[in-house]
């Protein structure tokens, strides 16, 4: 429980209504309760609002006129994650290795690391603090884990994968599975080409679930420090991402890519091998981007051109069937003409 004062503190903002109006939680408008507090981010859902039976909003300064009681802020999006993450904190996990783990020879571990139920820990693994494992993960030889990361179920981080500190890694994720490599022989098979390399995740790293990450070749395959995956991602060998991007779910990046920092690739976007994204691009739904792109791109379609190209594109195709009947009429006219010429 907090005041609407504590909260309105908490996240820098201003108090309109009666600050000592106490606060149970946090919920989605249609969903609050009285003694909960929600959000309205824009003016688009002052219906809902008005419909809520929340007793506190947490809204922008340009929609104060509508005498909403609750937190006045610029930022109301990032006010209500932070308000979230105070009704419901990161779960505390008890130090400690469960009975049921398999260890390796020479693990290392710092203080503070919780190992849950049927976790499998290879040779040479080394945790920094405060690491927490849970159940079903597989740790394969040589991989370290920096502090305060945490590896959800039945995740596998294949040997010599290095993760960073903070990193959270979702359900079912593969990290440093081989690279997809092969060369064709004379009689038309496909030899595997051996994938040595390994997968750097640099700090303060999300990986959804479902994510593949593959080995690099030779070298490394790299996610940079601060980007964040979304479920179902597939990344290639040898990719490199930058920091601080963003990639939504269903996306597949082929080998050897070069991502620059800043970048967004936006639900199913597919991105060819060997070339590269510049810095604070921006790949609409489904692009598919077959050669490099210069920093700050926004693009879209299939092939992905700029965005508004992309969109004239669009709407030209939409007036096709019109167009289609408009050509049939011409050409009957023209053959009545040219039958009344002969």
């Amino acid at each position: 429980m907090a005041t609407l004062e504590e909260l309105a503190s908490l996240v820098k903002g201003k108090v309109v209504g009666d600050g000592k109006l106490e606060l149970t939680g946090v919920s989605g408008l249609d969903t609050a309760q009285p003694g909960e507090i929600s959000l309205i981010a824009s003016a688009k859902a002052l219906p809902a609002a008005r419909e809520s039976k929340a007793s506190a909003f947490i809204f922008p300064s340009n929609l104060r006129e509508f005498n909403f009681q609750g937190i006045e802020i610029d930022n109301p999006r990032m006010a209500f994650a932070q308000i979230l993450w105070y009704f419901y904190p990161k779960k505390k996990y008890a130090e400690g290795i469960h009975p049921s783990a398999v260890i390796g020879e020479g693990f290392q571990h710092g203080p503070g690391c919780h190992i849950g139920p049927l976790v499998f820990i290879g040779d040479r693994v080394k945790l920094g603090k405060g690491v927490v494992i849970h159940p079903g993960v597989v740790i394969q030889d040589d991989v370290e884990i920096g502090d305060d990361s945490e590896i959800r179920p039945n995740v596998v981080l294949c040997h010599g994968t290095k993760i960073g500190n903070r990193v959270l890694i979702h359900p079912g994720a593969v990290i440093g599975g081989d690279g997809f490599g092969f060369e064709k022989t004379s009689d038309g098979r496909h030899l595997k080409v051996p994938q040595v390399g390994c997968v750097v995740i640099e700090d303060d790293v999300e990986i959804g679930s479902n994510v593949t990450i593959d080995r690099a070749t030779t070298g490394q395959t790299l996610i940079g420090a601060g980007t964040k995956i979304d479920n179902l991602v597939q990344i290639g060998h040898n990719v490199k991402v930058g920091k601080d991007c963003i990639m939504v779910a269903m996306t597949g990046v082929a080998g050897s890519t070069k991502i620059g920092d800043r970048v967004t690739l936006a639900g199913q976007s597919g991105i060819n091998g060997h070339i590269t994204i510049g810095d604070d691009t921006v790949v609409f739904v489904r692009g598919m981007v077959i050669s490099s792109l210069p920093p700050n791109s926004i693009v879209s379609g299939q092939p992905a051109r700029p965005h508004g190209e992309d969109m004239r594109i669009q709407a030209a195709a939409g007036k096709l069937p019109e167009l289609l009947k408009t050509i049939r009429q011409l050409e009957k006219r023209v053959a009545e003409l040219e039958g009344k010429l002969n």
